[in-house]
């Protein structure tokens, strides 16, 4: 066993580790009093100082627990309950006096480290808690081996060979039960796209690197132009900022009709991952018919989850290219009010109107405006204090982001009595063509506007008349040098770590492919797989149950073999069938005596070779082993002679 002071230090540092992979769970003062408790409990080991009394640990332990409890409401039950989890362990290892009292140590980390899959799916942090794992079932053995025993690797080599198979066996055909209990929801803050857009916001999202969602495409990928992945609808204005309507944070599910046009068309299906947002709305590309997995479609082509994004989801979505149509007059009505600000826009949008009575041209117009007059995209524009910020841009900064680009369209639009509304989502996206998937990150979050055109909804994104490279290339290509650099700065600079962070999300893409994907309908579609192909199934399984018995086999009779004597296997080989005949319990040599009684003509180098054998095995003389050789190979014909004549009798 190992002393108790590494026993000690071992827990201390496992304590330290499930502590910073629970760290989205701890507020940072709290992460601070338990490295305050695990840094007086190791500097009390290596000091060799008593452990504190179990009163004071339990009134230190009981302080805590309120502090904990008083910052429920921040922290959400399910963080709380993990953090209360923690300090019971770390109330345990602050009292340790003997081994004995931490077997229920050892399993409340047990029950930690898995707790850890609740935060976080990637597959680094898998990895992480894997090795957690194995550093806490180190200490599970080490508690309890005798003292002085060694690790034996082989032995453990062998049994991960047995386990792997059945893990593997149970995690592909096992069922799948559902979830006993609900976990109460955590109070995370939320990421990617909020219910409300004013300038500003998006800038502020497409500064950060993070990953939204990825995609892999069921046939080619589409243009970059039509890359717009829808999330949210903004169709209340209230002059300055775009809300997500009552209508649309209350709808039901929602199954499009399909005409007869569009069940002929070219359909575009795909599957996505989500990350967690807690969030509900997720993306979708063009204008969806279906969707498949734990979500649903909503009126408008939006689709959403069930409940909050806390883990990645995986989801699939059939649809086509081209306009939605309108669906009720009061979302006709939504989408027509400007806003009681800003009326030197509304005043432009009357003499645009004049000229172009129709949509289509009013649209075409406003863009041949946004492309001939001095407008500039910018990452940092300027502000746009007060309640006429519309008004602001368009006449006097002229410098924005798609935000400001599509706010200002849709309030024009709305000006000229046509119903617009503003999009948010993300545009583009990194394609992976080895891996075959698309990589759609926060800073792709965009803005654009959708009007009303002879009853269906019509795209128009006013950004690519400003900056056509934002949607035909990235993002990069259009900003200076001094913008790109809030993008790419810090460590993203380096091109190594920047080549490593890609590969280590290629690998990740298939861990939540393969493993977290694998869910209920996955196995099911499985089951069928297996059930076709049962006839080869069962003969494959045949043949390795035959090839497994005849390795099986040979390698007790090798084992066997390894344990007689040298003599014995020397005789073994050379009278075969005659020995064949012996008693099982009969000794050799007295079987050789027997045969030299009833065989004559044999007797005398019967009786010798039962002498050499017996001196061989019991006296364990080597040159009786020699003799015996010796005489086996002169006396050939004999052996064969007497084969014949015990044969024929």
């Amino acid at each position: 066993m190992l002393k108790q002071k590494n026993l000690l230090l071992l827990w201390a540092a496992l304590q330290t580790g499930i502590l910073l992979l629970l760290q989205q769970a701890f507020s940072g003062w709290i992460i601070g009093v338990f490295l305050l408790l695990l840094l007086y409990r190791v500097d009390s080991v290596l000091r060799n100082r008593p452990t504190l009394s179990l009163k004071w640990v339990n009134l230190l332990a009981g302080l805590v627990a309120i502090a904990l409890f008083v910052n429920l409401r921040q922290a959400g039950v399910l963080h709380f309950m993990l953090q209360i989890l923690l300090l019971a362990a770390v109330a345990r290892l602050l009292a340790l006096q003997h081994l004995y009292e931490a077997r229920q140590l050892v399993w409340v980390h047990y029950f930690l480290t898995g707790c850890c899959f609740i935060l976080h799916q990637d597959m680094a942090i898998a990895m992480l808690v894997f090795a957690v794992f194995l550093l806490n079932l180190y200490s599970h053995y080490r508690l309890f081996a005798p003292t002085g025993a060694q690790l034996n690797w082989p032995q453990t080599g062998r049994a991960v060979l047995i386990i792997l198979p059945l893990w593997l066996g149970m995690f592909l055909l096992f069922p799948r039960l559902p979830a006993f209990w609900q976990i109460p929801d955590a109070n995370v803050a939320a990421t990617g796209l909020g219910d409300s857009i004013d300038p500003g916001s998006i800038e502020k999202l497409v500064q950060d690197d993070s990953l939204a969602f990825r995609v892999e495409f069921d046939g080619p990928l589409p243009p970059r132009q039509q890359l717009y992945w829808r999330a949210r609808l903004y169709e209340e204005f209230d002059g300055r900022s775009w809300h997500v309507s009552a209508m649309r944070r209350t709808a039901a599910r929602y199954t499009p009709p399909a005409t007869a046009t569009e069940k002929e068309a070219a359909q575009q299906s795909y599957s996505v991952i989500a990350e967690a947002s807690r969030q509900t709305s997720l993306y979708a590309l063009a204008r969806p018919l279906s969707v498949s997995g734990s979500v649903r479609l909503n009126a408008g082509g939006l689709v959403s989850a069930n409940k909050p994004l806390s883990q990645r989801l995986s989801y699939r979505v059939n649809g086509i290219y081209g306009p939605a149509a309108l669906l009720s007059e009061q979302e006709q009505q939504l989408n027509l009010a400007p806003g009681a600000a800003n009326p030197a826009t509304k005043q432009f949008a009357a003499e645009l109107l004049q000229q172009y009575p129709q949509p289509a041209q009013l649209v075409q117009a406003l863009t041949e405006h946004f492309s001939s007059q001095p407008f500039y995209y910018s990452l940092t524009p300027p502000l746009l204090p007060g309640a006429n910020s519309v008004d602001q841009f368009l006449f006097n900064s002229r410098t924005g982001f798609c935000s400001h680009y599509a706010s200002a369209s849709a309030v024009i639009l709305r000006a000229a009595g046509i119903a617009a509304r503003v999009v948010g989502g993300y545009q583009g996206g990194q394609w992976h063509p080895q891996q075959n998937y698309l990589a759609v990150r926060q800073r792709e979050a965009h803005a654009w506007v959708e009007y009303l055109d002879n009853g269906v909804w019509q795209q128009f994104d006013p950004t690519a008349a400003v900056a056509p490279e934002r949607i035909l290339n990235n993002l990069d290509d259009i900003l200076p040098q001094e913008q790109r650099n809030l993008l790419s700065s810090g460590w993203r600079q380096l091109a190594f770590l920047q080549a490593a962070r890609q590969q280590l999300m290629h690998l990740d893409y298939y861990w939540s492919v393969w493993v977290l994907g694998f869910n209920d309908n996955s196995q099911q579609q499985l089951w069928r797989q297996l059930k076709q192909q049962l006839p080869v199934i069962a003969a494959a399984a045949a043949i390795v149950l035959l090839l497994t018995g005849i390795v099986i086999g040979r390698h007790l009779l090798t084992r066997r073999q390894h344990t007689l004597p040298a003599a014995t296997l020397l005789l073994h080989r050379a009278l075969r069938p005659l020995l064949a005949q012996k008693q099982p319990t009969q000794p050799v040599s007295a079987y050789l005596r027997q045969l030299a009684a009833s065989q004559t003509q044999h007797s005398a180098w019967l009786q010798q070779l039962a002498d050499y054998y017996e001196q061989a095995v019991y006296a364990e003389q080597p040159q009786a082993l020699a003799q015996l050789a010796a005489l086996l190979k002169r006396r050939r014909r004999q052996v064969k002679q007497l084969r014949s004549s015990i044969k024929n009798a």
